[in-house]
């Protein structure tokens, strides 16, 4: 397994981080530290890291997803989790608790993250099953999310042409378009800096501008221009057929049910359209 933890000018979210990795009781894993050439002392604090298997480099990069790609390339772990400059471990046993689950055939597992907010702590639960409205409405957070290393030679790496939500369309297209497999582990995972640049208010804007790019090439029938997505958007809050889906979606058994009805009425259609 493999802890990435990038880092640009934040000496002290970084010694925060390199801390909680240090401390824990399970240490058979690497933490790769790719830091964007920092003009602080952020050097300086991983120099004053001597723990096994601390790997690290110091280079300018051109953003966040490069520096991410670049930790991708340098990871040998079966499994990555991306731990960012600011971001913490949980508690001491983190990691030991982890592992028995990575040994089990999923390609994304994900965990409970305490959000460190100004008003206070703030945990966030992720579900115990994926359906594509949440992936499309929703982030998994990665700062608490175990990742195959494997999809990313599958899937191509983070698309650095985005700036900010790169992890948020990696998520949608592994896990909503191609149906990899997901988990959620019953463990509170990391405690997540909200000082970053996805939490900041005055980047809201072009968090959702950027989804709809992504939008856009994933789905372009649909997204072709600003009045399809208008389009869109009223069909999605206006339709009660599509309220009705959401409602059932949320509830197994009423899910199950609906499938099944779906199905019969499927068959009977097929049966009498062979009469015609």
């Amino acid at each position: 397994m493999s802890i990435i933890t990038i880092n640009y000018n934040d000496s002290v979210g970084l010694m925060k981080t390199m801390e909680s990795v240090q401390l824990q009781s399970y240490r058979d894993f690497e933490h790769v530290i790719i830091d964007g050439d920092s003009n602080d002392n952020s050097l300086e604090v991983i120099k004053s890291f001597n723990y096994d298997n601390l790997n690290y480099i110091s280079e300018p990069d051109s953003g966040i997803y490069n520096a991410m790609n670049k930790g991708i390339a340098k990871a040998k772990g079966k499994f990555l989790l991306f731990l960012n400059s600011g971001d913490i471990l949980e508690n001491n046993n983190v990691i030991s608790n982890v592992i028995p689950y990575l040994s089990k055939d999923y390609s994304v597992l994900a965990g409970d993250i305490i959000f460190n907010e100004d008003e206070g702590m703030r945990l966030r639960e992720h579900p115990e099953q994926l359906y594509f409205s949440y992936l499309v409405g929703n982030a998994i957070s990665h700062p608490s999310t175990f990742i195959k290393n494997s999809l990313f030679n599958t899937y191509g790496n983070y698309n650095e042409n985005l700036k900010i939500v790169s992890d948020w369309a990696f998520f949608l297209k592994v896990l909503g378009l191609n149906n990899e497999t997901y988990f959620r582990l019953p463990l509170t995972i990391s405690i997540f800096d909200t000082k970053g640049v996805s939490s900041r208010e005055e980047n809201f804007s072009e968090v959702y501008k950027e989804r709809h790019l992504v939008l856009e090439s994933y789905f372009p029938r649909i997204f072709n221009n600003e009045n399809d997505t208008y389009v869109f958007n009223k069909f999605i809050s206006k339709n009660k057929r599509f309220k009705y889906l959401k409602v059932i979606d949320s509830s197994p058994f009423f899910r199950k049910l609906a499938t099944l009805q779906l199905g019969i009425s499927a068959r009977l259609i097929r049966f009498f359209s062979s009469k015609e």
